[in-house]
């Protein structure tokens, strides 16, 4: 899903840039990134987050993005929520044994054998 978002993201970048009539070379300069990087974004390839908010903001449509961002499509809730069923943990409770110590058997066979003098005839 990511990948095709990039990749939208990077035709938009293009068609923006042929919309101003600006050659690939004229704005990786003007932004102050390589060509290669322009290449890529407009590819849709990842690329470090400076260069592409350069390249953006070049275009003029950097305010456009950060409006985007401050409106979520999805409350805090349903975020939270999401994340909890796709991250859950089955929280089955744990089998589990009794241990008993070898001193408490030993304890119990001894006591069995023990005669006190009271009980001796």
């Amino acid at each position: 899903m990511i990948n095709n978002d990039i990749k939208e993201l990077g035709n938009k970048i293009a068609k923006l840039r042929i919309g101003k009539n600006l050659k690939q070379s004229e704005l990786a300069y003007e932004a102050g990134v390589s060509e290669r990087t322009l290449q890529r974004i407009e590819a849709g390839e990842i690329v470090k987050s400076d260069g592409l908010l350069k390249v953006i903001g070049q275009l003029g449509r950097l305010d456009d993005m950060l409006t985007a961002l401050d409106t979520p499509s999805f409350s805090p809730y349903e975020i939270v929520a999401s994340t909890k069923a796709k991250y859950s943990v089955d929280n089955k409770p744990r089998k589990s044994r009794v241990r008993r110590s070898k001193q408490s058997n030993t304890s119990a066979s001894n006591k069995a054998n023990i005669v006190w003098p009271e009980d001796q005839p």
